[in-house]
């Protein structure tokens, strides 16, 4: 079972119904208006928050966020055992890939299109990833799902750069 999820349904049950209210206020930037209107529990918004790749185990500062909002540190404790132990989980190869890329995603700012045709990845997927995202540089740069896909349609010559990429 992902102990993300896992996470994220602990932490539904723990919320009442006037905070559930609260966070769907919060996530009105990021959460169109008919979605949050068909939010009736957490685990429904999460739902929509991983759909629309705002939440995930390896990105949970809006988790963290929205509780802090809340003021409920009893959760906020449940989320820093959960990093912790994710933290412990991933090999020592894995946490320093995910270090390095977070860096480069740090400073790559608007180059980034250069840097993915660097890696192969097509111009028409990076048109697809600024139509995707076209306000939010951090998700552009993250190249959801892109790299991957290109590494392994290069074969033997992914070997080099892209492999490791999250």
């Amino acid at each position: 079972m992902d102990p993300f999820l896992v996470l994220l349904h602990s932490v539904s049950t723990g919320l009442s119904d006037d905070e559930l209210t609260e966070l769907k206020f919060l996530c009105r930037a990021r959460v169109g208006k008919r979605k949050l209107e068909s939010v009736r529990c957490g685990l429904d918004l999460f739902a929509v928050l991983l759909e629309q790749n705002e939440l995930d185990a390896e990105r949970p500062e809006l988790l963290r966020e929205l509780l802090a909002s809340l003021r409920r540190h009893d959760l906020l404790r449940r989320l820093d055992a959960f990093e912790a132990g994710a933290a412990g989980r991933a090999p020592p190869e894995e946490r320093d890939l995910r270090a390095a890329f977070d860096i480069v995603c740090d400073n790559v700012g608007r180059d980034w299109r250069r840097l993915a045709r660097h890696l192969h990845v097509t111009d028409t997927k990076i048109d697809a990833i600024e139509e995707k995202y076209p306000r939010n540089l951090t998700e552009q740069i993250y190249l959801r799902g892109s790299v991957p896909s290109e590494a392994q349609s290069m074969g033997s010559s992914a070997d080099s750069a892209p492999r490791g990429f999250p």
